[in-house]
């Protein structure tokens, strides 16, 4: 008799998430965020990876870690294009499409994410956020639902 188990996750979700729409390149957007007093965004030596289709994409990281605070912050691109090879019988070329692909499918209206973990005081948050919207070219969403993303453990890292 056949049985079929199913492994059931639960991640510990203890992080805020804030979307953001900008069309800024990821090392300009970090240099920006770095002139706050909030951060100081350094490239993580690996990118998120992730697998779809079986092909590796990539999503470029920035962490900063606030040791004195006991908090890390990252800053995630949630969009990013690979390319995928045409079906070389329908076409006289050899050629590739560029494709876009999402870190969090759910959220695709947002270019960035900002993971925030540890514990912020309300007033600090709301300097960031006073600060995030004074940015030129930067749209920040501040009430994203963690427990409506379907794939949520590509955040866990």
């Amino acid at each position: 008799m056949k049985h079929n188990l199913k492994l059931q996750i639960d991640y510990d979700l203890n992080f805020i998430l804030i979307g953001i729409r900008s069309e800024i390149q990821d090392y300009q957007f970090a240099y920006f965020l770095n002139k706050s007093h909030f951060f100081s965004f350094h490239r993580m030596k690996t990118d998120v990876t992730y697998i779809l289709n079986n092909k590796k994409i990539y999503f470029s990281a920035f962490e900063y870690v606030n040791a004195e605070q006991k908090r890390t912050t990252f800053l995630i691109k949630n969009k990013t294009t690979y390319d995928s090879p045409i079906d070389l019988s329908r076409s006289l070329f050899s050629e590739s499409i560029g494709n876009a692909a999402f870190l969090i499918p759910e959220l695709k209206e947002f270019d960035y994410l900002i993971k925030m973990v540890g514990i912020w005081k309300k007033e600090e948050f709301e300097e960031l956020i006073k600060f995030l919207r004074t940015m030129n070219n930067v749209e920040p969403e501040l009430n994203i639902n963690l427990n409506r993303i379907k794939s949520i453990n590509n955040l866990v890292f």
